[in-house]
């Protein structure tokens, strides 16, 4: 059995790994760590003692017990045992060995490095950073960490319970994360980099780099988009297994406009800053154009669709703006904005033109005075 010593005067008391504590061969209790993080032992009568004690995870992501400012013991050292660390209501759980029962807590203040993408823990006031990577596929806020242990790599996994947060900054749609601190306090992660859409399933998601890899949250939720001009994002909520909330439902909005030079393959938006001004950050969707027949003339929309988990969802919706010719004749559809107009090309494998339609809908004038009609459009015919 693994055991560390710590004194207490004149005396010297064994721990072990699971709970147990010993004064040379007599049982004198068990231990744990009280609020403050320091070792109490618990005697058979009922009586305490406390030892003060410091925590910390090295650079190898082990975590190392110290006194009196020397190491005593390192848990990720002991023959057979593999360490199992989790967070609960930002607390951090320790079990010296996954398989055994026994564990205790560690309590700190954590933040989140804008620059290197780690998770830090300050304990007491000796500062950790974890080694390891923002990740997850359900828009949970999951750090994952692995140890070396024995010559073996365990992985760990920090999660957060709380909700996205969203700001617009200068154009770039940017989230932070807020959950409660072990005083019951709000507190913030902040993500340094902006969010965009993965075109593969249309979903948000947040990407950095670490050691030439490509790491982050795979957002789930639902897209919509109004006239083209503005998209909200609905942001899952999601449960553990046991069914308890990790992640709060989010809404947000972000004021967008089209950057397509033409009407084929993805399409593609600025997000605007918050004075309504272009911004340089573009999102875009994987999908088809496709068009519908409105009430007083024919309307171009987009169809995508979405997956989230096991299910796929399917949304269309349309551009604000019309068809017309361009200067060179060509058919366009053309949107009207605050600081003039646009014209964005259509291909002509994607429009069919014939002669004048009986439904006013469908007929255009060219720049001479002829009526032309619309026979088909992205495919539908009309």
């Amino acid at each position: 059995m693994a055991t560390f010593s710590l004194k207490q005067g004149a005396d010297t008391f064994d721990f072990d790994v699971f709970g147990s504590v010993k004064k040379g061969a007599t049982n004198v209790g068990t231990w744990a760590t009280d609020g403050s993080n320091n070792i109490v032992v618990k005697k058979p009568d009922g009586t305490t003692m406390s030892f003060t004690v410091d925590w910390s995870f090295n650079a190898d992501n082990q975590l190392v017990l110290s006194a009196g400012g020397q190491p005593v013991f390192n848990f990720n050292k002991v023959a057979g045992n593999r360490p199992f660390y989790a967070t609960q209501n930002a607390v951090i759980k320790v079990r010296p060995d996954k398989n055994h029962t026994f564990g205790f807590d560690l309590r700190g203040t954590w933040s989140f490095d804008a620059n290197s993408h780690s998770l830090t823990v300050t304990i007491k006031t000796v500062k950790s950073t974890f080694d390891g990577v923002l990740l997850d596929s359900r828009s949970r806020f999951m750090y994952h960490f692995f140890t070396k242990n024995n010559g073996l790599k365990i992985e760990s996994i920090f999660g957060f319970v709380g909700k996205w947060n969203p700001a617009n900054v200068n154009g770039v749609p940017k989230l932070s994360f807020s959950y409660t601190d072990i005083n019951g306090s709000p507190a913030t992660f902040q993500l340094p980099n902006g969010i965009t859409i993965d075109r593969s399933v249309n979903q948000f998601v947040y990407q950095y780099d670490k050691n030439n890899r490509t790491f982050g949250i795979q957002f789930i939720g639902v897209l919509e988009i109004k006239d083209g001009v503005q998209l909200t994002y609905s942001i899952d909520r999601q449960v553990g297994q046991n069914g308890d909330q990790q992640v709060a439902a989010t809404t947000f909005t972000l004021n967008v406009s089209i950057n397509n030079k033409s009407l084929s393959g993805d399409i593609e938006f600025f997000v605007k800053k918050t004075d309504g001004s272009n911004g340089t950050t573009v999102v875009g969707l994987s999908g088809d154009f496709t068009a519908t027949l409105g009430t007083t003339q024919l309307q171009v929309g987009f169809s995508f669709t979405q997956t989230r988990g096991a299910n796929t969802v399917t949304t269309s919706f349309g551009l604000t703006g019309k068809l017309t010719f361009d200067q060179n004749g060509e058919v366009a559809w053309g949107i009207t904005t605050t600081g003039g107009s646009i014209t964005i090309s259509i291909s002509a494998t994607d429009i069919k033109l014939g002669d004048a339609r009986l439904d006013a809908r469908l007929n255009l004038v060219t720049a001479d005075g002829h009526i032309v009609g619309i026979q088909a459009l992205f495919g539908i015919s009309f």
